[in-house]
């Protein structure tokens, strides 16, 4: 991308506002994955920390786009979020099922992004999820290729330190609970999941778990916000079918309780949580083109995750900033 390109940039703001509101802090597995995306949060038991947990803000929000262009003789697939060169600030690791090289996109901190370095990946990747969760950015990627091999892949260091094996086309799914980050890959069409734990820099393999999908987008935030990986009884909730990518759950607007956000209609659609409750309100931001994956993470470090959408017919990521009010 030239500087001329980044220049040109379009930026909108459609606002997106949310009421300041109070909650209990809450301790509830938060869903971020390469997948398509109420139940009650498990409240934190003020008895074993000795003093009541301090209650949590909701702040209100607003919403600015802008769009980032990519390489137009590449297709782009998927894309992950990560920080290549440690400086601190999001950059974008673009990827295509067919070729096994990464394309970097340096982020310059306000949400935009100029063309970078490229690296070879250890395989044409299916599938791929960050190591990092919405608010904490990690130089590392989970990777999975056409042929069911996962693999850890560190940009910078060009370390692949854990290897396992498994066959078909897939998802991935990342999943924070409270013993860590959870990686639940899945084979096209396959009723189970293979759990992986993120433990010490390399990856625990967990087994299977049955896996069902579920009807409604709603149904799967209740469900997937509760799951807990040691109960091998419960089923992995699967996103309804065709929403693996474009369904993402991320505390947006501070206050402990995760947000759901997806891509509908022409539309990145937030469900936002309000006076304590989850996904009480509805709020919309044109998306010119359906995008072929959802990424939330802090591009612009002002500690409020933002959506990034991977729009790959024009070859470009539309970035959807989240402003405190």
């Amino acid at each position: 991308m030239t500087s001329e390109t980044a220049q040109d940039l379009q930026q909108a703001a459609e606002p997106v506002a949310v009421d300041e509101q109070t909650a209990t802090k809450l301790r509830t597995p938060v869903v971020e994955g390469t997948s398509p995306e109420a139940a009650p949060a498990v409240e934190e038991d003020a008895s074993q920390t000795g003093e009541p947990a301090p209650p949590a803000t909701a702040r209100d929000v607003a919403i600015s786009q802008s769009t980032v262009d990519l390489l137009k003789f590449v297709r782009f697939t998927d894309f992950v979020p990560c920080d290549y060169n440690k400086d601190g600030i999001v950059d974008i690791l673009a990827l295509n099922s067919r070729l096994s090289t990464g394309y970097g996109f340096c982020g310059i901190g306000n949400g935009l992004f100029k063309e970078g370095p490229s690296f070879d990946l250890p395989f044409r990747p299916s599938a791929a999820a960050s190591l990092g969760d919405s608010s904490n950015m990690i130089n590392g990627l989970f990777l999975v290729s056409s042929s069911g091999t996962v693999s850890l892949f560190y940009p910078l260091l060009d370390d692949d330190p854990s290897m396992a094996s498994k066959a078909a086309q897939f998802s991935v799914f990342r999943v924070d609970t409270v013993g860590g980050p959870v990686f639940a890959v899945r084979g096209e069409d396959e009723a189970s999941v293979r759990v992986y734990s993120f433990v010490g820099g390399g990856l625990q393999d967990r087994g299977k778990h049955n896996a069902a999908c579920t009807d409604q987008l709603t149904d799967w935030y209740s469900q997937i916000t509760t799951w807990d990986p040691a109960n091998t009884q419960t089923d992995f909730p699967l996103p309804p079918s065709g929403m693996e990518r474009i369904a993402r759950i991320a505390d947006l607007n501070g206050d402990n309780i995760p947000d759901l956000v997806y891509y509908d209609s022409a539309s990145v659609v937030y469900l936002l949580s309000r006076d304590g409750k989850a996904l009480a309100e509805e709020q919309a931001v044109t998306c010119h083109a359906k995008p072929v994956a959802l990424c939330i993470t802090d591009v612009d470090g002002n500690g409020f995750p933002d959506v990034l959408a991977l729009i790959a017919s024009s070859g470009t990521v539309e970035i959807y900033l989240t402003e405190p009010q």
